[in-house]
């Protein structure tokens, strides 16, 4: 070794040591102008070269009383309501966690545009399994599995402890074939054909089958603003009863649904929706069609109203109230049982007493008519407690 040997080591030395002291002496140094911390995102996420993937969902724990007879003892159904002679007191508690859940998003980028899947799922099917709530595809503006209906206003839901929520307006997952389009930065149309899924009633005494010979062809119209947006959700459809003798009965179906979400002061919001149409309750699990007096079928006329108000008390505390009222123009021939109309109240608070928790109560209040004429009520109260993941 060369004398300069050492002088030069010596060098590289503190040529990787110096600017080590200054990013030292930097990190020690008072951050004037440091931005404040972020809060975490809520899951799990973790990136694999351009594709990123979340991992979340949450835990949610629902207490629910009854003090009135009603056939859905997880989720408030007011469909489920008893009328008549069958009505009465029923007192009586359940506990679950069927609500919680876990999904799956992925995106990363491709030549068309960002790539997404998204899969989710719930534990509300039998035994408490596993089922599917969402599994989708999409790039650019084009959607394909399944997920809400394009009929519906997935961003006009009122905020509700009851896994049902507010009867009357759609309320939906099933399979489809979406397009998007961009009018503008707030503004958008979107067009779809989405799996038909009809409850058609037979006439009394009639062997055959029911059938949907055509997709649903669905699309919306979503307006955006500076305090919220408005929109307009179209529908149509076909349902038939093929009897086992005799020719099919085919009738068209169709629908409107008007909504809006819109802020008022603070972060107080409202919800405004209205639905009409004909078979348009099979969007909410009601009857698509019945039979005539002549016994010919006729799908069935829908009109439903929500309003729903959200209040925040304070940065930790808020509640919304809402209400919402539906009633089906029942053909003569539906069997006298079958429901008429429904109604839906509900008022809750919640606490959100950490940025991934919170616990709430709610009173819940519902009634029933039948054909018949007869009807029914129901209150419940429900406790939830959630952890998002």
């Amino acid at each position: 070794m060369t004398k300069s040997e050492p002088l030069e080591s010596l060098r590289r030395c503190a040529g990787l040591a110096f600017p080590l002291l200054l990013a030292s002496a930097a990190s020690a140094a008072p951050q004037a102008t440091a931005a404040p911390a972020k809060p975490p995102t809520k899951g799990l996420q973790l990136q694999s070269g351009d594709y990123t993937w979340k991992l979340g969902g949450y835990v949610k724990l629902d207490v629910i009383h009854d003090f009135d007879a009603i056939g859905s003892t997880d989720f408030f159904d007011v469909r489920t309501i008893p009328t008549g002679t069958s009505e009465g007191t029923d007192d009586r508690t359940r506990i679950h966690a069927r609500q919680s859940r876990l999904n799956l998003d992925v995106r990363g980028p491709s030549s068309a545009g960002e790539v997404r899947g998204f899969v989710e799922g719930d534990f509300f099917s039998d035994q408490n399994g596993f089922r599917m709530r969402h599994a989708y595809g999409t790039v650019g503006g084009v959607l394909g599995g399944q997920t809400w209906t394009t009929f519906m206003d997935e961003d006009a839901m009122p905020e509700t402890l009851d896994f049902e929520s507010p009867v009357a307006f759609p309320l939906v997952r099933q399979p489809q074939v979406r397009f998007t389009h961009a009018l503008s930065e707030k503004d958008y149309v979107a067009f779809s054909l989405e799996d038909p899924d009809s409850d058609v009633i037979a006439p009394t005494g009639v062997a055959g089958t029911v059938e949907e010979p055509l997709p649903d062809v669905n699309a919306r119209l979503r307006l955006g603003n500076s305090r919220g947006h408005t929109q307009l959700g179209l529908f149509g459809g076909m349902a038939r009863f093929d009897p086992d003798v005799g020719s099919s009965d085919d009738v068209l179906l169709w629908g409107l649904n008007l909504s809006t979400k819109f802020a008022t002061t603070g972060k107080d919001s409202a919800i405004l929706q209205a639905t009409y149409g004909d078979g348009v309750g099979r969007y909410r699990g009601g009857v698509t069609a019945a039979p005539d007096s002549n016994g010919d079928l006729e799908a069935v006329r829908v009109l439903g109203v929500l309003g729903s108000y959200e209040h925040h008390w304070n940065e930790e505390y808020r509640s919304t109230i809402g209400y919402s009222w539906g009633d089906g123009d029942l053909p003569n021939g539906t069997p006298v049982t079958s429901t008429e109309e429904v109604t839906y109240g509900f008022v809750n608070l919640i606490w959100q007493f950490t940025a991934r928790a919170w616990a709430g109560f709610e009173y819940l209040y519902g009634t029933r008519d039948t054909f018949d004429g007869e009807d029914g009520n129901a209150n419940r109260v429900q406790f939830s407690l959630r952890f998002d993941l």
